[in-house]
């Protein structure tokens, strides 16, 4: 099944299988100080909205949709897959690269939080910009595909077409 994938799909593929696996786990941890009482706590992509849930879901989409694509199981139609790909791949990476720029702040007044980013959060950053490295690739190879089809001969057309020559 997955013979079936271009070696820049595989990146797509295994940057949103980072993303899908990494997300769960922890992506920020602290420790709380107040006066002598300590607790601890940690976090995953569910606990951030917008920038771990909603990038989650176009990751592990975006895999799944080009497996799907791939192997056939999924007709395409006239829908632009790789610009699809390529959108939701760049969204998802700049979401969560976001995250790993904010970082988390836990807004408790008068004690001291010590916040440090997990092994969840990088390596979901690195899934999602290879997810996004990958999907490029592909658009570019779709688009160089489609501007030099078998239809012509190998050849590209031109951009007008040239009037019959009288002889």
């Amino acid at each position: 099944m997955l013979n079936k994938l271009k070696p820049t799909q595989y990146l797509v593929v295994g940057g949103g299988a980072l993303v899908v696996v990494f997300g769960l786990l922890k992506w920020f941890s602290w420790e709380i100080d107040n006066e002598g009482v300590r607790g601890s706590d940690k976090s995953n992509a569910f606990d951030y909205l917008f920038t771990g849930v909603v990038p989650w879901i176009l990751l592990g989409g975006a895999a799944v949709v080009t497996v799907l694509l791939a192997t056939g199981a999924l007709n395409p139609g006239r829908i632009p897959w790789p610009l699809v790909m390529l959108a939701a791949t760049t969204l998802g990476a700049i979401l969560i690269i976001i995250r790993v720029i904010i970082g988390d702040d836990p807004d408790i007044e008068g004690v001291d939080v010590e916040v440090s980013r997990g092994i969840g959060l990088w390596i979901s950053a690195l899934g999602a910009i290879l997810a996004a490295v990958g999907a490029f690739l592909t658009y570019q190879a779709e688009s160089f595909d489609s501007r030099t089809s078998l239809s012509s001969g190998g050849r590209p057309q031109p951009d007008r077409e040239l009037p019959p020559t009288a002889s």
